[in-house]
């Protein structure tokens, strides 16, 4: 049985396409217009990481086009391919691109990326505007896949990154046909960069906490003599996203800037979770629910008790 194309709506939180920023959309897109799928882009203007699904409420949306070919950014479409930016977050490009922009459209499927890095455990699920990007369509009733490149080296070869969005075409293709989708949720994909395909797991969030977020400018991620042999693949993941999101040192005020070390998952994370899948190089398929789910009911909090104060 052939396999229709698919329609999609696509948003991400690293913006339009760049080398030091976000190297995967472009290619992304162009894989699945190969497929011949259907596909509607509308990214942030610049980069927006780490935002969740956060809306600038004061702030007013400016629309503009990248040029694919020619990197050209304007206020006039000057291709029909042109990307469509917004000076906004990645939610608010879903908000508006499904009730504004493209609301004529049909779309089969809203996918959130492919994110620069990976979305894997709580520390990045919760914060990832990747995955905000997502949530924000499941609350516009839209079927929604969350869809991350986790990385290991610097090396960002051609045949990596088409390997990688080949694996996420047929995991998209495959959950779309399957249609089995998360009461109100979405599926949260990772996929690593490498060159050959690799087996897909069903797995749940790697539980982990993190410290300060901050330092002052004058701290660098790491020491000048640290070199990729030094590091992990995925500290070396980290210190290029922290470097693309522009942590800049020699400035004298607090600025983002993670522990790489205290936001790395152990050495041996819990079988099955989706730490534990890229660690061994498999493409992680997580179901999410949009919401934050209470927590165990079947504790006794002893509340009875504060009757007799109030």
């Amino acid at each position: 049985m052939s396999v229709r194309p698919l329609k999609v709506l696509i948003s991400n939180d690293d913006g339009p396409p760049c080398h030091e920023e976000s190297p995967f959309i472009l290619p992304f897109i162009e894989h699945l217009e190969s497929l011949g799928w259907d596909v509607k882009v509308c990214l942030p203007d610049s980069q927006k990481s780490w935002i969740s699904k956060s809306f600038m409420i004061k702030e007013h949306v400016e629309m503009s086009y990248y040029h694919r070919e020619t990197g050209e950014r304007s206020y006039h479409r000057q291709a029909p391919s042109d990307i469509v930016l917004l000076s906004a977050t990645p939610a608010t490009c879903i908000n508006i691109a499904l009730h504004h922009i493209f609301k004529d459209e049909e779309f089969d499927l809203v996918i959130g990326g492919p994110n620069f890095g990976r979305n894997s455990a709580n520390i990045y699920t919760l914060s990832s505007g990747t995955i905000g990007a997502a949530l924000e369509a499941v609350m516009s009733q839209k079927k929604a896949i969350a869809l991350s490149f986790a990385f290991f080296s610097r090396d960002f070869a051609k045949d990596k990154i088409q390997c990688a969005c080949q694996m996420a075409s047929n995991v998209i293709q495959h959950l779309y046909q399957k249609d089995m989708w998360p009461a109100h949720g979405l599926f949260n994909v990772n996929v690593p960069l490498v060159n050959e395909l690799r087996p897909v797991r069903l797995t749940h969030f790697h539980t982990t906490s993190y410290g300060s977020l901050f330092r002052p400018l004058k701290d660098k991620m790491m020491s000048d003599s640290a070199t990729t042999s030094d590091v992990s693949g995925e500290m070396v993941e980290q210190s290029v996203r922290s470097e693309a999101e522009g942590h800049e040192p020699g400035k004298t005020i607090f600025h983002f800037a993670p522990d790489i070390k205290s936001m790395s998952h152990p050495a041996d994370p819990e079988s099955n979770t989706d730490a534990w899948a890229l660690q061994n190089r498999y493409v992680s398929v997580t179901p999410m629910v949009a919401a934050y789910q209470i927590a165990n009911m079947d504790k006794d909090y002893e509340l009875d008790s504060l009757h007799a104060k109030i």
